[in-house]
């Protein structure tokens, strides 16, 4: 089925679209990556109970407080990653199969 012009500038309009909303996923996943890491050294930080010399004084409570922090901020960046990933995933499925129109290669 041959698309009209304005239907392939559409077309092309929305593979640009979703292209650049596929890069700014990618910093999502990128960020989360990050986020992830320090919430799991945050993490080991308060569940080891490592006396160091930036905070000698700070209590066994201080270290809950922070193996807590930890905890739940680790398991929120790892649902943002999965989530993200999976949004790429299926976004980059999308645009080939919108490119694979716009080329003529399919039908549908």
């Amino acid at each position: 089925m041959k698309l009209s012009k304005r239907e392939r500038e559409a077309l092309a309009l929305s593979i640009q679209q979703e292209n650049e909303m596929l890069k700014r996923v990618g910093k999502i996943i990128r960020n989360s990556f990050v986020a992830l890491a320090v919430f799991l050294l945050l993490f080991y930080w308060g569940y080891s109970e490592i006396h160091d010399v930036f905070f000698p004084n700070l209590s066994a409570s201080g270290h809950q407080v922070i193996k807590w922090i930890g905890i739940i901020g680790s398991i929120a960046s790892l649902a943002m990653l999965i989530f993200s990933l999976t949004a790429r995933h299926y976004g980059k499925k999308n645009v080939l199969k919108k490119i694979d129109k716009y080329q003529g290669r399919t039908s549908s």
